[in-house]
């Protein structure tokens, strides 16, 4: 009987000491396991907050490739028959340059042209949308020279020129003798070499060179606001 208990007491505790050994294995897999876990949250967090800076440099790079610059002020002063031709739609406008901060820099240049549509010729230079983004000193926006006006009832030769003002082109009307001058002195002063050249214009941070010449048909007593958009060019939408 003694025996008996002693195997039985035996037993128990063999089984007592494996169990243990058991529950201990269990609780370091847990551990192991929660360990992983842990190491998985902190890591999805680091990515979490790399995605997040990398959504607000995206949302940056975005806004300022849209920015637009308000460059001209177009008021329609009078409309109608052309006195020499009444056949033909005569129009007066007020054109005049706008300073960094959207207000006209002097009291403008009165062009007549004929037709009702008003085309503004210019030339533009369009930067490569990393300096854009980036906003580069002298290549965070697309630049522009106003050269001439004209109607759709006129050959654009016949156009009425622009008064530049100088040679700073827009959004630099205002600037002074300094690097953006000599930049961008160069790039007007060749202006056509470069654009038939890309491997010259790329050394340069140019993604395009060429005329615009947006147009809008104008309604006596209208005002309407030219503006050049950062990454690209012209547009007329009325005031």
């Amino acid at each position: 009987m003694r025996f008996l208990l002693v195997l039985v007491l035996t037993a128990l505790a063999g089984l007592s000491g494996w169990w243990t050994v058991y529950i201990r294995g269990i609780l370091e897999e847990n551990k192991d396991t929660i360990r992983q876990k842990d190491e998985t949250i902190d890591r999805l967090g680091e990515d979490l907050e790399e995605s997040e800076e990398l959504r607000r440099r995206l949302e940056v790079s975005l806004h300022l490739l849209k920015v637009d610059h308000r460059v001209a002020r177009i008021e329609v002063l009078a409309q109608g028959p052309n006195p020499e031709n009444p056949t033909q739609i005569q129009t007066t406008i007020r054109f005049q340059d706008l300073g960094e901060d959207g207000e006209p820099v002097d009291e403008g240049q009165e062009i007549v042209v004929l037709g009702k549509k008003v085309y503004l010729e210019s030339m533009v230079i369009k930067f490569e949308d990393g300096y854009v983004e980036g906003g580069d000193f002298l290549r965070g926006s697309s630049v522009c020279l106003f050269t001439r006006m004209f109607g759709d009832e006129q050959a654009p030769r016949d156009g009425e020129p622009i008064d530049t003002k100088g040679v700073h082109p827009h959004p630099y009307a205002s600037a002074g003798d300094g690097e953006e001058d000599t930049y961008h002195a160069e790039l007007w002063s060749r202006f056509w070499d470069y654009a038939n050249d890309p491997k010259l214009a790329e050394n340069k941070g140019v993604r395009a060179m060429h005329g615009e010449a947006p147009f809008i048909e104008t309604r006596p007593g209208k005002v309407y606001l030219v503006e050049l958009r950062a990454s690209g060019g012209l547009s007329i939408d009325q005031q």
